[in-house]
């Protein structure tokens, strides 16, 4: 049995060096960066076939002068070119080349990573019963943590680190750096005050956080977190009921503001209907014509007006009647 499996596991090995098959370890680039993928010393002839893919993905195929597909980009010598790259395009990319005879004439395989460069990270100091804690902040699992005691670097890794009462003194600074295969950043220094009758934490370069208390002579910590009231209301309550007068009189206003165009336009239509209906009350009617009977009518009536008049009668008295 043990000889079938040593039998197995040699031809395996002779496969895989025979197909001339190279994977060699990851290649790490920033996002963004730019990356080249080559054969090393094979170049690519003009009668040749070239095959790239990704994660067993065909992206580029080329066959003599004729490209069949064309994914991303690659250079006149086969080099796969990457530009800009993403986070996306990491994982595994493969290289072919045949011969016109469609032999293999070279086989590369290359692992790419790409990682975001390291956020710079801050110390977060927690003083406990018998030591202090310290936390280095935020970090993933592919950034290396490294830990630096008054300037020196220590043999602790990790993002945590606890120091003891015993080994802390008074102006102990520490510092943290987060590295991955790309960048590395350090954390500013801090230095950790931690007393029985007060715990709290300082940075070593802004001692303006701390507060003398001249009655005892203890160094008090500044509650910077303390809540702010406004007329004996928290600040936070005061701003919602600002915010939320503001609205009100906002809509109020819009509410007037439509009343008063309303009434404006119902203003204006009343004082154009009563000016078109004056205009109408001055201008003769031609729509009516006079009836005929009541021209008649007048018609006569002024006819009989222009007869003559009868003789006045003679105030001497009437005529006389036969011969003189």
């Amino acid at each position: 049995m043990l000889q079938n499996v040593t039998i197995t596991l040699l031809i395996n090995l002779i496969f895989m060096f025979s197909t001339g098959t190279f994977v060699s370890s990851c290649i790490y680039k920033a996002v963004g960066g730019k990356v080249v993928i080559s054969f090393d010393d094979a170049k690519l002839q003009e009668d040749n076939e070239l095959r790239w893919t990704h994660n067993k993905q065909r992206v580029y195929l080329k066959k003599g002068s004729q490209i069949k597909l064309n994914m991303l980009n690659v250079s006149e010598d086969g080099s796969l070119i990457l530009e800009n790259v993403q986070k996306d395009k990491s994982g595994e990319y493969k290289g072919i080349i045949y011969d016109a005879e469609g032999k293999l004439r070279k086989e590369t395989v290359q692992q790419l990573c790409v990682l975001e460069p390291v956020l710079e990270p801050t110390v977060m100091v927690e003083c406990v019963e018998k030591g202090v804690n310290l936390t280095c902040s935020p970090m993933s699992k592919t950034e290396v943590v490294s830990w630096m005691k008054n300037g020196i670097i220590t043999n602790a890794t990790g993002a945590f680190l606890h120091v003891i009462s015993s080994e802390l003194k008074s102006g102990d600074h520490f510092s943290c750096t987060v590295s991955n295969q790309i960048s590395k950043k350090s954390a500013k220094e801090v230095k950790p005050v931690c007393s029985d009758t007060d715990l709290y934490a300082t940075t070593a370069n802004d001692d303006k956080e701390k507060e003398v208390n001249s009655e005892n002579g203890n160094e008090q910590n500044i509650d910077v977190n303390e809540n702010i009231f406004i007329f004996g209301l928290d600040l936070w309550w005061m701003l919602v009921i600002l915010t939320g007068g503001g609205s009100f009189l906002l809509i109020l206003f819009i509410i007037c503001l439509v009343c008063v165009c309303r009434c404006y336009r119902r203003n204006k239509r009343k004082a154009k209907e009563e000016e078109e209906y004056r205009l109408t009350s001055l201008m003769p009617d031609h729509t009516n014509p006079p009836d005929e009977q009541y021209m008649q009518t007048t018609s006569e009536r002024s006819s009989k007006s222009k007869r003559p008049l009868p003789p006045l009668p003679n105030p001497q008295g009437p005529p006389c009647v036969g011969p003189p």
